[in-house]
């Protein structure tokens, strides 16, 4: 960074007492929130941390137990009640509780594993590791849904793994693992996964893989592809959070939480990208108290220089255990003269070359919580005893100091005296300064009301600024965003290099309705400014069509569209129909890119709009039906008001398959040919993923329609191609008169529709 000059600050706490309170100042302009990415699906960057370590050290005669520091409130993650206890509040609704639950969890990991169930488990993935792939997470947040009370049911995507939560009488999809958060035609409600599957343009129009994945139709197309199975469903997953962050301080050893990287962890795939290593270092009193801390002795007895042989002709030996609630995974042994041998069960002993303890904890082995060592030898005294044990640390969860005043709190739970020294190590600069933002927007301007359907935020550019960080709620008090579209960084959208954020899609905003906004600047050497104050604006425009249905007339081959006007919003003047073989499909009303899958890749596709209407209903299928203008399998309807706001598109409606809409000619000459090209609705199905051998995500249009035709009943001059429908007539003066004519179409999803004329054949 351009500001490479620091100065390091060091503060000592002698604590007297189980509950002792203290504060810190930190000088300068910058620390590691204000330098850190917003934590997304992918491993965050950060360009700078201040702070170095905090030991926390037992200078007392007793053990202290349960020793922790907590920085203004915050990590209080010990065990998972205490996380719940700091994220709930009483008398909290369950929507609430599953809401805070899920941004907890997706804003405190990133996408990596330890390949084995070490993860599954919340506390540790917390505190230890700080990373969870799909199927960790899917865990670690029903972890603590269940612990809350909140009934949870796995989930069936494709390739990935997640995880419902229930309330309000239904299951709802909040994926913390890809930032997963969909909300229905009513821009409030969190959708399920069969609703996902249902209707794939609610994934289309949203947006996955969190803040720091770029806008992109096409991901989020193949991320739509994943939601294949409708349902039935059921099933629950197991409570895998045992662990607690529990621990003894005896005297003589200290915990120190430290920022530094040593590239030492456990895991069964390569080294994580993010990871702090920590110590627990332990140099116990070789006085008359000894036995005490050790497991086991023989032949020593304390001098005024340590332990000494009882007999110098036979061999000493002493065994102390390490335990530490993080994963431990090296460190070194410093005891002259003697021979260090480890052990995980106290039976069988491993020499410990050169004190060096790192080849003993591969990162593909065993997690490790805890290990014995004994020193041996005959005729030594024993003078000094260092272990120090490295230790993984979760980044997010160490007691990180920030700029300005720090309210500090340290807690034990022993019982009698302690005295526990508390070091913070930390460095700080000032000559980077953070940019500073206009005190009002461009648009909306604070208090008006503006068009919902596809608002486009301007601000002043702040001096400095490369990049904005964006998010709207419905809060006035920004507790969370209204979903992930609305959290973003402008760097990571088309209006990159600007000061602007549009909305990618129309409809995602409730007509009649305060939103809340605000937004934070970042310069070139990656520091955040502040927030910006919070800005109130209403939306306007029509309300979504309600209630859709279809009313087939199965003998003159019509289907009419019927939906009714969203009292919610201004009143519509007219209004436009969308129609696609596609379910799922988005309304289009021009032309645009299609993504057909894996193999298919991109192509320009005509626009799905059908017709305009000032009634609430329209007639989308039949035989006067011309093509372009109907005869689909789903459509959509948008409002539009008499200042030509629109709406988001409805729901989608689904005609029946196959539905036959053509009406065959009544009458054939005699000696000449008769062809009717039988015509039914058919669906091309949606964007699925399937796997092949290892290979998974491979997208295509599935599940789509084929037909077969079925002749039933016809005069041997009939024939039916089953393929195409074509049938055929070659009627000879022998034939003159009625023939009755009936035949079927069948698809390969079980549907089946039939239709049955009176052929008259004439001279």
């Amino acid at each position: 960074m351009a500001d490479s000059v620091s100065t390091s600050r060091e503060h000592v706490e002698d604590i007297f007492h189980h509950d002792h309170a203290y504060q810190l100042h930190v000088a300068g302009t910058m620390d590691g929130s204000s330098t850190r990415d917003p934590v997304g699906y992918g491993p965050y960057e950060q360009k700078w941390e201040n702070n170095v370590s905090v030991c926390v050290e037992n200078l007392g005669a007793q053990t202290v137990r349960n020793p922790w520091v907590l920085i203004g409130d915050q990590r209080r993650w010990r065990s998972l009640e205490e996380i719940l206890d700091s994220l709930l509040e009483p008398d909290m609704q369950d929507a609430d509780k599953a809401r805070v639950i899920w941004e907890f969890a997706r804003r405190h990991r990133y996408h990596f594993t330890t390949g084995d169930d070490e993860v599954k488990d919340t506390v540790k993935m917390l505190n230890v590791y700080g990373y969870t792939l799909c199927w960790d997470e899917a865990y670690t947040v029903a972890n603590l849904w269940q612990a809350a009370g909140l009934k949870i049911r796995r989930g069936f995507p494709h390739g990935h793994c997640t995880t419902e939560v229930y309330y309000d009488g239904a299951y709802h999809l909040m994926d913390s693992d890809e930032h997963l958060l969909y909300l229905l035609r009513d821009n409030r409600t969190v959708a399920s996964e069969a609703d996902l599957a249902r209707d794939h343009d609610l994934v289309k129009r949203g947006h996955a893989y969190g803040i720091l994945a770029p806008e992109d139709a096409r991901r989020d197309e193949q991320a739509a592809s994943l939601f294949v199975h409708p349902g039935p469903r059921g099933g629950g997953r197991p409570m895998l959070t045992r662990h607690r962050m529990d621990m003894d301080l005896r005297p003589g050893e200290a915990l120190i939480w430290e920022w530094e990287d040593r590239g030492k962890y456990h895991g069964l795939k390569e080294r994580p990208p993010r990871l702090a290593n920590g110590r627990l270092r332990f140099r116990p009193r070789l006085d008359e108290h000894f036995q005490q801390w050790m497991e086991h002795n023989d032949n020593l007895t304390p001098d005024s220089q340590g332990l000494a042989p009882v007999d110098p002709e036979k061999e000493s030996s002493a065994v102390y255990r390490i335990r530490s609630p993080y994963v431990c995974v090296g460190g070194q042994v410093r005891v002259p003269d003697w021979q260090v041998e480890l052990s995980f069960e106290g039976e069988s002993w491993v020499p410990v070359d050169a004190g060096n303890l790192d080849p003993h904890f591969p990162p593909a082995g065993p997690a490790r919580y805890g290990y014995l060592l004994r020193f041996r030898a005959t005729g030594s005294r024993l003078h000094a005893v260092d272990i120090q044990t490295d230790l993984q640390m979760a980044p997010l969860s160490l007691p990180a100091l920030t700029v300005g005043d720090n309210s500090i709190r340290y807690m034990d739970t022993t019982e009698g005296p302690r005295h526990v020294r508390v070091t913070h190590r930390w460095t700080e600069r000032g000559s980077v300064h953070p940019p500073r933002l206009g005190p009002r927007p461009r648009h909306p301007e604070p208090g008006i009301t503006v068009d919902c359907a596809q608002i486009t935020f301007v601000w002043e550019a702040a001096p400095g600024a490369m990049d904005y960080e964006f998010r709207l709620s419905e809060y006035a008090d920004m507790r969370w965003a209204l979903s992930p579209v609305f959290e973003k960084l402008v760097s990571r959208t088309p209006g990159s290099g600007n000061a602007l954020w549009r909305v990618p899609d129309v409809g995602l905003l409730n007509p009649g309705q305060s939103y809340y906004w605000q937004i934070r600047g970042r310069s070139a050497e990656g520091l955040w400014g502040p927030w910006s104050p919070v800005w109130r604006f209403t939306a306007e425009g029509p309300g979504v069509p309600m209630d859709l249905q279809l009313i087939p007339d199965w003998t003159r081959r019509t289907i009419k569209l019927r939906w009714r006007d969203n009292p919610r919003g201004a009143p519509a003047a007219h209004y436009e129909v969308y129609g696609s073989d596609e379910r799922g499909f988005s309304a289009h009303r021009d032309a645009y890119t299609l993504f057909g899958g894996s193999e298919a890749g991109e192509h320009q596709v005509p626009g799905n709009y059908l017709a305009t209407t000032t009634d609430t209903e329209l007639t989308v299928a039949g035989p006067d039906i011309h093509a372009g203008r109907g005869n689909r399998v789903y459509y959509r309807v948008v409002a539009v008001d008499s200042h030509g706001r629109r709406s988001g598109p409805s729901d989608f409606v689904e005609a029946p398959r196959p539905f036959i809409h053509t009406l065959p000619p009544p009458r054939a000459m005699a000696g000449q040919e008769y062809r009717y090209a039988i015509q039914a609705l058919t669906s091309c199905g949606d964007l699925q993923s399937e796997s092949e051998g290892s290979q998974r995500y491979l997208s295509a249009f599935r599940n789509g329609d084929e037909l077969r035709f079925v002749l039933d009943e016809a005069p041997d001059f009939v024939a039916l191609e089953a393929c195409s429908g074509v049938l055929t007539a070659r009627p000879q003066q022998r034939h003159l008169g009625y023939h009755t004519l009936t035949f079927r179409v069948l698809n390969n999803q079980g549907g089946s529709d039939a239709q049955g004329f009176d052929l008259e054949v004439v001279a």
